[in-house]
């Protein structure tokens, strides 16, 4: 190539540009209006993704979505995302009267005191018992804390303190 050649491409290359800078843009708008820490929701939700862990590898054998009833904070303005991510790594679908198993999972809201955040967290799965109007299932609750580093500002790992499990009647 000659260098006109060269020079033309480069030119034609930054007049590109304005398109990246506005896409970009329109990224950190979206991300500037979330009005909660996200750095500690998804310190959450990593947190909670790992207390599930067992679900989701029992979930793995199977294709098809998983019927999920997610509740997280109507009022967060993040909600939209945080249910986005969460239906993904949980391959959720909406739970439907007909599922024999479905599996809650319940978000309160991130609330942050001092240096620590904090999130009261539930989960329950419950089974249609085969043949009767009954059901079964086991659940936990639990309160994920997410501390801050004073000095230098940015979250630590998400950990909970104590969990309470407990399992329904059999079928």
């Amino acid at each position: 190539m000659d260098r006109r050649t060269i020079s033309l491409s480069i030119v034609l290359a930054l007049s590109l540009r304005p398109t990246t800078v506005r896409t970009q843009e329109t990224v950190n708008k979206a991300f500037a209006e979330l009005a909660t820490d996200s750095t500690a929701w998804q310190r959450v939700l990593a947190h909670v993704v790992g207390a599930l862990s067992s679900q989701l590898v029992a979930a793995a054998t199977d294709p098809a979505a998983q019927p999920w009833r997610l509740r997280l904070p109507s009022d967060d303005p993040q909600r939209q995302l945080l249910q986005t991510q969460l239906r993904t790594v949980l391959r959720a679908r909406e739970a439907i009267l007909g599922d024999t198993l479905v599996r809650s999972l319940d978000l309160g809201p991130l609330l942050i005191f001092n240096d620590t955040a904090r999130v009261d967290v539930r989960f329950a799965e419950t089974r249609k018992c085969p043949g009767t109007g009954r059901t079964t299932g086991f659940g936990w609750s639990t309160t994920v804390l997410v501390p801050r580093e004073p000095r230098q500002r940015f979250w630590g790992a998400a950990f909970s303190r104590t969990t309470t499990v407990g399992d329904r009647v059999g079928c």
